[in-house]
């Protein structure tokens, strides 16, 4: 009778930890999906825009690198835990296929093409997938905390590509329109040439009424901080 009793304390004590376990599992889970740092971006995006910023190709290029490099020194500290690819794309040439990346290899990231249906349940962009002999294997914990890192990384290149912008808004500086799409504007710094050369700036934040007229050979001059049109 105490023995049976014994029993069935340990088990519903099991059962309740197993409960409080899962619960904190759920909890954590929850968290991850609405917490910001673990949002996915994808750096490949026409116009990109993160945390209301637009994302100059500069600066997007510097990201794609150094997200790149994370995700192969992650792959080199965890290689116990086997291959590491990384799901950064949609194909657009096929239907319900992505785009991954071998991080695990030394040499540059060969596109594997893998439909949906071969891949593990739950898997969306930005997961990363363990290859386990012939076997794929969704990491949860890895996508989460290389996500955090990623995260983080774009908004410190943030930071920089905002300073770097406005190093190249010079008070009294004369302009000259180039190529313009989405908003976006190319300006060439015609009171810094160098080596017979002009340097260029990628402006995000060109007045929207100027933007509409101005034409490639358009020039503008950078005052009270802001671009104004210079009238023939």
């Amino acid at each position: 009778m105490k023995l049976d009793l014994f029993n069935n304390l340990y088990e519903s004590l099991k059962e309740r930890n197993f409960v409080k376990k899962f619960m904190e599992e759920l909890s954590e889970s929850i968290e991850n999906n609405t917490n910001e740092e673990c949002k996915w971006y994808n750096l490949l995006e026409n116009d990109l825009t993160i945390y209301n910023n637009k994302i100059i190709s500069k600066y997007r290029n510097i990201m794609i690198k150094e997200r790149d490099n994370i995700l192969r020194k992650y792959a080199i500290e965890t290689k116990q835990d086997g291959e590491m690819l990384y799901v950064y794309d949609i194909n657009n040439n096929k239907n319900n296929t992505y785009n991954l990346c071998n991080c695990s290899v030394e040499e540059d990231y060969k596109v594997i093409t893998k439909h949906i249906e071969e891949l593990p349940k739950d898997t969306q962009l930005g997961s990363v997938i363990r290859k386990q002999g012939d076997i794929l294997i969704l990491d949860i914990t890895a996508t989460n905390v290389l996500k955090k890192d990623i995260n983080t990384m774009i908004k410190e290149t943030i930071k920089e590509q905002n300073i770097y912008l406005d190093t190249m808004r010079i008070e009294g500086h004369k302009y000259e329109a180039g190529e313009k799409y989405s908003g976006r504007i190319w300006l060439y710094d015609l009171d810094n040439a160098q080596d017979g050369g002009m340097e260029g700036i990628e402006e995000i934040e060109f007045p929207k009424d100027l933007y509409q007229d101005a034409k490639e050979g358009d020039l503008f001059i950078y005052t009270d901080g802001g671009y104004h049109f210079i009238k023939d």
